[in-house]
């Protein structure tokens, strides 16, 4: 494309940053301030205290592809996915958000499309081996990649000035799941969709 021709697409602004953790790059979005609180709730499982963050309306669509539509039925649908874990942690690792400007709610917000680390132990009568280690140092049985989409509007009386109205994790299970299934943790009949 020449200098002196546009763009036959629309484009919008976008913060995008790759990170080590919740480094101060990452952290310099009023988002990610928002979401890095959510989170430490969130990887203490206390998934009833995470309902401040949501919106009575929002939907948690899991890594299979099942959504649960509304504050009960997510917070239910987080709480059955979480269950198999004694210990859980997300690290950032990308992010690319951009502003909604009120196109799906009239209230306006953000949306963010990020990659994390996330580090498990796994629920069990014996402990499983440390494998994997987080950027602190910490041990973990296993680790996989993932992406998630968040969409939060503009509330003042949420937290932060937010709420999360879309929690969407797009990751592949299996590495976790596999050695729940070897440790006994899970039956292999829990897998069938």
């Amino acid at each position: 494309m020449s200098s002196n021709q546009t763009q036959a697409y629309p484009t919008v602004p976008a913060f995008r940053v790759y990170a080590r953790g919740w480094d101060s790059n990452l952290l310099a979005h009023p988002m990610m301030k928002f979401l890095q609180a959510h989170e430490v709730i969130f990887d203490t499982k206390d998934f009833v205290a995470c309902q401040a963050y949501y919106s009575t309306s929002i939907t948690y669509v899991n890594s299979s592809g099942k959504r649960f539509e509304g504050i009960d039925a997510a917070v239910a649908g987080i709480t059955a996915d979480y269950t198999v874990f004694s210990d859980f942690f997300h690290e950032p690792m990308y992010a690319t958000i951009v502003d909604t400007n009120g196109e799906d709610d009239g209230k306006g917000g953000h949306r963010l499309i990020g990659a994390a680390r996330m580090f498990v132990n796994l629920a069990g009568p014996f402990p499983g081996e440390g494998k994997f280690a987080d950027l602190s140092g910490k041990r973990w049985e296993c680790k996989t990649e993932g992406s998630f989409i968040f969409d939060v509007v503009k509330d003042e009386e949420g937290p932060m000035g937010y709420r999360l109205t879309y929690f969407h994790v797009l990751a592949d299970p299996r590495p976790i799941f596999s050695e729940a299934v070897k440790r006994g943790v899970i039956p292999i009949e829990a897998l069938v969709l």
